[in-house]
């Protein structure tokens, strides 16, 4: 036996043993993959109730290319929610479902609003703000 193929020998068993080594490490270490649907990087929820919700978030897109805001209208009257002031929808006092707007590349203030609709009164919600992916 030369020199040459011992060292081929101790090299493939150092490979192999760091191979088997880095795959049952690194799982113990990783962190666990959640589904797209439940990967919220900026995530607020709650319920209120008064004469208008409004909650101001700094978002940035690295975080996730869209934010959500989503109620469910636990009062008896109507509750408009708006983000920014653009996007709005308007829901019946038993009704829910969401809005959503795209988040820019710089970071900057996202503005959430729920207030009664049309007629003023007090709202009571539940309510969710996320920022997907």
């Amino acid at each position: 036996m030369n020199l040459k193929s011992i060292f081929k020998g101790v090299a493939s068993s150092v490979l192999v043993v760091g191979l088997i080594a880095r795959t049952s490490i690194i799982p113990a270490f990783a962190e666990p993959t959640k589904s797209l649907s439940s990967k919220d990087y900026a995530a607020k929820s709650g319920s209120y109730s008064g004469t208008e919700f409004q909650a101001t978030y700094s978002l940035k897109k690295s975080n996730g290319a869209n934010v959500n805001f989503w109620i469910e209208n636990t009062g008896n009257v109507s509750v408009k929610i708006t983000i920014n002031g653009g996007q709005k929808r308007t829901f019946a006092p038993g009704t829910n479902g969401h809005i959503s707007a795209p988040v820019g590349i710089f970071s900057s203030d996202y503005k959430f609003k729920a207030v009664p609709s049309p007629n003023g009164g007090k709202i009571s919600i539940d309510y969710s703000i996320a920022q997907r992916g």
